[in-house]
């Protein structure tokens, strides 16, 4: 039996990387993955090749006769890029190369239009697909169980690493660990039940408190000292124009954690298939295990493309 050939765009970040090891996992996906120049001797570039991923040199970016070239024989495109990047002619290069089935960068929690700039511009990813009439399935994945956990007392306070809550911290929220979405997709792509459907790749819910409780026991730490942002703080956040970071960081936070989007009854609601369901045979992580190899790890999620002041300029608490 021939192998479905999928094509990775990103995957040396931490979801695509994540995906492109469960595809490699599985033995049924012959996997390309598109990699810069510049990035070609990352570790985790390398860690895909030694494991038989095919380095396919280009960028996201280039010309649409290149992108199309790119595409040729591939069964399943899944982009998983920062939003900013354009994916359009991606997308239409897969349109124009036959490509079988797109996943559209997306990953991310459940929320509704108008509600969250960069959730809108995915909605407007996925219209651009469907325009098209291209076999697609969009995936989105909740919030991410490393998020739910508080950082150190140790660690700096900025918006990556909020020594803050806000919003109802009881309420379970849909969460994700990284390797359930690399399984997940790796069966979705090629499930006939997942074309043309939008799919919750996850673990469960769980509330902002449990999380913390967890924490406090992994870490032997106290984490009650740590503030409640109010909401009307969290919208000034959403509302301003000098700080584009604070911006997105505010609208996740509204989205998720004070209107209370992201819960496995409003995405069900809204026409989502339960991945959970599709593929009850998945392991579930320890939520336990999962936060010592969390605190373990001393992983923080950083962007080397945004500065430091914008980074630092945290929601007030006072």
């Amino acid at each position: 039996m021939s192998k479905t050939h999928a094509f990775v765009v990103g995957a040396s970040g931490n979801t695509g990387g994540a995906i492109a090891k469960a595809l490699l996992q599985a033995g049924t996906f012959r996997l390309s993955i598109l990699v810069r120049q510049s990035s070609i001797d990352k570790p985790a570039v390398k860690e895909l090749t030694d494991a038989g991923a095919e380095v396919v040199i280009g960028d996201a970016s280039d010309s649409p006769e290149k992108l199309e070239s790119y595409l040729k024989g591939v069964d399943v495109l899944i982009s998983t890029v920062t939003m900013m990047v354009d994916q359009k002619p991606l997308i239409l290069a897969a349109k124009k190369a036959g490509v079988g089935r797109v996943v559209p960068s997306d990953f991310g929690p459940t929320v509704p239009k108008g509600v969250m700039a960069l959730q809108d511009m995915k909605l407007g990813v996925r219209d651009y697909v469907k325009e098209l009439d291209m076999p697609h399935t969009f995936i989105e994945v909740g919030w991410w169980l490393s998020a739910m956990f508080p950082p150190l007392h140790s660690a700096k306070d900025t918006l990556l690493t909020r020594k803050m809550y806000v919003g109802d911290r009881s309420r379970p929220l849909i969460y994700s660990t990284l390797p359930t979405i690399g399984r997940m997709v790796a069966r979705i792509v090629v499930d006939p039940r997942a074309l043309n459907q939008t799919v919750v790749a996850y673990d469960g819910e769980i509330s902002v408190s449990d999380a913390w409780k967890v924490a406090e026991k992994v870490t032997g730490e106290d984490f009650s000292d740590y503030p409640e942002v109010s909401a009307e703080e969290m919208e000034r956040g959403c509302q301003q124009t000098e700080n584009w970071m604070k911006q997105v960081v505010a609208e996740y936070l509204r989205t998720v954690f004070i209107r209370g989007d992201n819960t496995l009854a409003k995405a069900l609601t809204s026409g989502s298939l339960d991945g959970r369901k599709l593929y009850d045979d998945l392991p579930y992580p320890d939520v336990e295990e999962e936060a010592k190899n969390h605190y373990a790890s001393g992983f923080v999620l950083e962007y080397d493309y945004i500065p430091e002041e914008i980074i630092s300029d945290v929601f007030r608490t006072v």
